[in-house]
C-alpha cells in the first residue's frame, strides 16, 4: 500500500497544476459566449459579457472546490 502513496502525490500535483488552466478556459468560454451575445443582440454596456464572465468565475470556483474536496476525501 505504501507504493501507491508516492504515485498518488504525483497525480495530485498534476491535478493541482492543471486547475488554473481549467479555470482559465472555463472563464474564457463564458466571456466569449457573452461577447458573442452582445454582438448578436447589440446590447449597450456589454451586459451579457459581464454577466457571463462572472458566472464563469463562479462555475470555475465551484469546479475547483469540488476537485479539492474529492482529492482530500482520500486522506
Amino acid at each position: 500500500m505504501s507504493e501507491n502513496k508516492p504515485n498518488n502525490k504525483k497525480n495530485r500535483w498534476l491535478v493541482f497544476a492543471s486547475m488554473p488552466i481549467q479555470m482559465g478556459v472555463t472563464i474564457y468560454l463564458f466571456y466569449w459566449v457573452g461577447s458573442w451575445l452582445d454582438g448578436k443582440y447589440e446590447v449597450e454596456g456589454e451586459w451579457w459579457m459581464k454577466g457571463l464572465t462572472m458566472l464563469g468565475v463562479v462555475v470555475s470556483m465551484y469546479q475547483f472546490i469540488r476537485q479539492v474536496n474529492y482529492l482530500n476525501k482520500d486522506e
